[in-house]
């Protein structure tokens, strides 16, 4: 079994609302499922983050369906000037536990928001354009953890 991990970021169209971010977390949810992926999309400061996961028999499949879901999301107008930020092999999944879930900024304590944004970038904002993929990877882990105290995020 090959195993990847696609990290992207993008700009959400402005006044992008709550039934946008509900539509696209149910297609997503449901798109994923039947492909094998899984991940995690994160929303604030007008910003996505994003991490797909998934795997297949062979690693020129997998990638193919990994690309496929990348330039089917990239091609949705809800957003813009999607960003990829990392696209490579792993061994093991860290948010298998969703087939996608998804997290919007500002519904959580802003200041532990800002605190954990902090932790990982020079901002007090989300802009993944400015941090490494290993930045936006710990990032998303720990912003995982505020949902799922019992899911094991290595």
């Amino acid at each position: 079994m090959s195993l990847y991990r696609l990290i992207y970021s993008s700009h959400g169209k402005p006044n992008l609302g709550y039934h946008d971010l509900k539509d696209i977390m149910e297609k997503s949810e449901k798109n994923n499922q039947l492909e094998g992926i899984t991940g995690l999309l994160c929303y604030g400061d007008s910003i996505f983050l994003q991490i797909l996961e998934g795997d297949s028999c062979g690693a020129l499949r997998y990638r193919t369906v990994v690309s496929k879901t990348y330039h089917r999301i990239s091609l949705d107008t809800r957003h813009n000037n999607p960003e990829l930020i990392e696209c490579v092999p792993i061994e093991s999944r860290i948010f298998g536990v969703w087939s996608m879930k998804a997290v919007n900024l500002s519904d959580l304590n802003s200041q532990q928001v800002r605190n954990l944004i902090l932790k990982y970038s020079a901002s007090n904002t989300l802009q993944p354009q400015t941090m490494t993929s290993e930045q936006c990877l710990n990032f998303m882990q720990a912003l995982a953890k505020f949902f799922d105290k019992d899911a094991s995020f290595s």
